[in-house]
């Protein structure tokens, strides 16, 4: 039995969206040029950086900006600049760490919620609702004065802070 496949077989389907180009805003062009420096200065600032990031170099602290030290330096006599080159790596990537917790912890819990519906929506919901109550700064300094300041202390903490609103919207989408 040999089925041959006609044009007016497929005439009925909807044909598939033409590939488009990504048109930014200017303003959304400029949040990329920042994005991307600060990605670049990220991997190569402690390449450019003149000093490193714990080196005592001046005797007396916060000296002003000079030819040695082009931002001044700190109150231990560490050069600023050089600090923010090498302290660039570490805070982008607790950021990029703790926002891909959110989205997944609040992903994972929104949709569960709207999938199961009941007592676990409910109760996820309430949990959820007392975590918007709480101020998230306040929130968040409370956990680290009582747990500590340490990297993954830093990254669950906020994580944890910001799933919130991730759940929500993953709930009412997965509601739909």
């Amino acid at each position: 039995m040999n089925q041959t496949i006609t044009k007016n077989e497929y005439e009925e389907l909807i044909d598939a969206p033409s590939r488009k180009r990504v048109k930014l805003s200017w303003i959304g062009k400029l949040c990329l040029v920042i994005v991307m420096f600060w990605l670049v200065i990220a991997l190569a600032g402690p390449l450019i950086a003149p000093y490193h990031e714990a080196d005592l170099i001046a005797e007396d602290s916060y000296l002003p900006a000079s030819s040695q030290f082009k931002l001044g330096s700190d109150y231990l006599g560490r050069d600023t600049l050089s600090r923010i080159l090498w302290g660039t790596r570490t805070t982008i990537g607790i950021s990029l760490a703790a926002t891909f917790l959110a989205y997944f912890t609040g992903i994972t819990l929104g949709i569960a919620a709207a999938a199961y519906g009941g007592w676990i929506d409910m109760g996820l919901s309430r949990v959820n609702d007392v975590f918007l109550a709480l101020p998230n700064i306040m929130l968040a300094l409370i956990v680290i004065a009582a747990f500590g300041s340490s990297i993954p202390i830093l990254i669950v903490t906020a994580g944890l802070v910001y799933s919130s609103g991730v759940f929500r919207v993953a709930r009412a989408l997965g509601q739909e």
